[in-house]
């Protein structure tokens, strides 16, 4: 600080007083011109990232933050929102396979993108380009997206973020965009919301922060469901905005993108009670392991099932009673394990469901 006020000191030796540098500053009477190289409020990613801001987009390793980038990105070329001769994908965080095949989706959706090591590249060299675009009136349209923010600086050192702070101000003051996807820290706040990773400057000097979460559980068998969670805006960006995508053993990063879609928002009570229902299977499964033992060995009536799984496990038959008929239904993606039917004198007889992805359950024979 007080280095760069003896710089400030020099460059203001020959003006004749504090109050006529200040005038000299004030830009009252410069609206016009100003309004002339603003930015219209358009989208860069759709809800989440706003045209000649900086967003940035935290998530832990593994829940999708490149993933849905990367689709966002796609989707935007795709619908004209953007020039991809613009937008430069900066892919610092990845092994040489995922370079490979992020830069074929690159060819084939129309953007650039750069990695370490890779035509003589490196990741500290984009701070330096940002403030050349910036000084020189470049960056006006230029889209940065860097993976992940702590290889273009030290996230820990308050210094390091300030000056990235300052250098990014400057980019997106001149008409860049800047979206960094960075890091959650390890443990997550007590009502489960993601905590930004690093000290709190980049968080406080983004225009724009979104937090990934994955939701646990599943809509069906492979596919999971994430949720952006608006934690800081300026401009007209969603609050939440949800997508699901499935892993398959074998997929290319191609077919993977290929799965991610939009969740609508009455479809997340949906997505979220299953993650509910999957706690509380796992917190069942010995009785419903039981359960299963029982039907298949022909013991089907509700006192009978009770007392064999009683015998076998040594759980109280009021639990196991209660697990019994939380599970009875006909929707196994609610969590039903088995229907229920009553047959001559009331007497019930329990069948087992089988998975069925769309079409609705089946019972086993």
């Amino acid at each position: 600080m007080t280095k760069q006020i003896l710089e400030n000191k020099t460059r203001y030796q020959g003006q004749t007083s504090a109050l006529d540098i200040l005038h000299s500053y004030s830009i009252t009477g410069e609206s016009q011109t100003l309004k002339e190289q603003m930015l219209d409020d358009a989208f860069v990613l759709k809800d989440i990232a706003i045209r000649g801001q900086w967003t940035t987009i935290y998530a832990s390793p593994g829940n999708g933050k490149t993933l849905l980038t990367m689709w966002l990105l796609i989707e935007a070329l795709e619908t004209n929102l953007l020039d991809g001769d613009n937008v430069f994908y900066v892919n610092a965080d990845d092994n040489f396979r995922g370079i490979v095949e992020k830069t074929e989706l690159a060819e084939k959706s129309g953007f650039h993108t750069v990695a370490p090591n890779q035509k003589g590249f490196k990741s500290s060299e984009i701070p330096n380009l940002m403030l050349q675009l910036a000084e020189t009136g470049e960056a006006k349209g230029v889209i940065f997206i860097l993976d992940t923010l702590k290889k273009f600086l030290d996230v820990m050192q308050k210094k390091d973020a300030t000056d990235f702070g300052i250098i990014s101000r400057n980019f997106v003051s001149a008409g860049g965009t800047l979206i960094c996807l960075a890091h959650t820290n390890k443990h997550a706040a007590a009502d489960g919301r993601p905590i930004p990773g690093g000290t709190s400057d980049v968080r406080d000097d983004s225009d724009c922060v979104y937090l990934l979460n994955k939701i646990a559980g599943q809509l069906y068998e492979d596919t999971v469901g994430v949720e952006f969670m608006n934690d800081k805006a300026r401009g007209d960006v969603a609050d939440t905005v949800s997508f699901s995508y499935s892993r398959r053993h074998g997929q290319t990063y191609e077919e993977l993108i290929n799965t991610v879609k939009r969740i609508e928002n009455d479809k997340i009570d949906e997505l979220k009670q299953s993650a509910i229902n999957a706690q509380q299977l796992e917190a069942d499964k010995e009785i419903i392991s039981s359960v299963r033992n029982s039907i298949e060995a022909g013991i089907t009536s509700k006192a009978a099932i009770i007392k064999f799984v009683n015998q076998e496990t040594g759980i109280t038959q009021r639990k196991i009673s209660k697990v019994l008929d939380d599970r009875t239904g006909n929707i196994y993606q609610l969590g039903h394990r088995w229907s229920v039917e009553t047959g001559l004198h009331n007497k019930n007889k329990y069948s087992l469901l089988k998975f069925e992805s769309v079409t609705g359950p089946q019972k086993t024979e």
